[in-house]
């Protein structure tokens, strides 16, 4: 809708996200970095990632010690897979938590949107221009 009687609007933009801490979560945060307040930005980021992560292991040490408590051996191989798993989780947070002074403020462009193929194939047609 219109904005009467003010020269500026404010927008918010809800995101969604699925209630299950196993699927799998894309969000970046590319194109509100540049103009948010980064210690709040990475402050809520940082608290839904944690849960997330604190929900993963908690569920995974209620399920160790249902095994236990069967008398079953502890299964190496579908743990090394969780560990696996949340080291890429970590690891996708921590990219996408940048050092302030690298943050360029009011810029933010497409790279979020594009598969590495796809950026590499743009990076030769500039070169080529």
């Amino acid at each position: 809708m219109r904005a009467l009687c003010t020269t500026e609007r404010i927008t918010m933009v809800t995101s969604f996200r699925p209630k299950s801490a196993f699927m799998p979560d894309d969000t970046v945060l590319t194109t509100v970095r540049p103009i948010s307040d980064l210690s709040e930005l990475y402050f809520q980021f940082s608290e839904y990632r944690l849960e997330m992560l604190e929900e993963r292991i908690r569920e995974r040490l209620k399920e160790m010690r249902e095994r236990k408590r069967a008398r079953r051996s502890f299964n190496t191989t579908k743990f090394k897979k969780f560990l696996k798993e949340q080291e890429t989780f970590l690891a996708k947070m921590s990219k996408e938590i940048v050092e302030d002074s690298l943050v360029q403020k009011g810029v933010t462009d497409e790279s979020h949107l594009l598969s590495d193929d796809l950026k590499q194939a743009s990076k030769k047609k500039r070169t080529a221009v």
